[in-house]
Formats: C-alpha cells, sequence, structure tokens
C-alpha cells in the first residue's frame, strides 16, 4: 500500500503550482530546466509522481511525472516532466522553455527587535 501522505503532498504540490496561489500576485515566470542549470540553480529535489496520483491533480496527464525542485538564492523553480524524457535526459524536452515555473524571491525583510519588557534581561 502507499504511503498516503505523500499522495496527498504531491496533489497539494501540483494544485498549489497550477492555481497560481502564492505570496506574490505576478505571475511565474517560465524556464527551460537546462536554462535554469545555466544560470546556477540547484537541484534541491526529485519525486517521482506516479499517473494515478498525477490524475488526482489533473486529468490531462498521461504518464507517470517527475517533479523537479530547484533554487538560486531567493529564486526557486518547479519543473514538471514526463517520466521517460527525465529517465532518458530528453535534450529538446529538457530544453523546452515553457517546462518549469520559476517564482523570484525577495530578500527577507528585517524585523527590529521589540525592547524585553522592563525589569526583565534579553
Amino acid at each position: 500500500m502507499r504511503n498516503a501522505g505523500l499522495g496527498t503532498l504531491l496533489v497539494a504540490a501540483f494544485c498549489l503550482a497550477s492555481s497560481g496561489a502564492g505570496a506574490q500576485d505576478q505571475p511565474p515566470l517560465q524556464s527551460s530546466f537546462t536554462a535554469l542549470l545555466s544560470k546556477d540553480y540547484e537541484v534541491k529535489s526529485v519525486t517521482l509522481v506516479p499517473l494515478e496520483v498525477a490524475k488526482r491533480a489533473t486529468e490531462s496527464v498521461k504518464t507517470d511525472t517527475v517533479v523537479v525542485t530547484l533554487q538560486s538564492k531567493q529564486s526557486v523553480a518547479v519543473c514538471y516532466i514526463a517520466f521517460a524524457n527525465w529517465a532518458f535526459m530528453n535534450k529538446t524536452s529538457l530544453d523546452t522553455p515553457t517546462l518549469c515555473e520559476v517564482r523570484e524571491g525577495s530578500a527577507p525583510e528585517t524585523q527590529s527587535t521589540p525592547n524585553p519588557p522592563p525589569g526583565t534581561t534579553p
């Protein structure tokens, strides 16, 4: 029996990515996998999503999917790649300019540390 927690997590990731929900109002940028690697993005995780799980997020999926997450400084990217294209490192697929969604992060806001109440030690 498959781990239901992993399946639920993957479906949530698909839904979040496809709905465009996020902290930023701007739409995600798109890029190819190979272009991201050339821009010093690092692969952070690779997850195989079985077809029956991927179909829970969208019926248009026809094969097992590989979800690859990448990071460069404050930016993250998520690439959805057909399993065969990933397994054989299909150059045409990995060079597709709409393969990955990129979210540009911003520098974290600095928060001022509140003064401790009188008579206490920080």
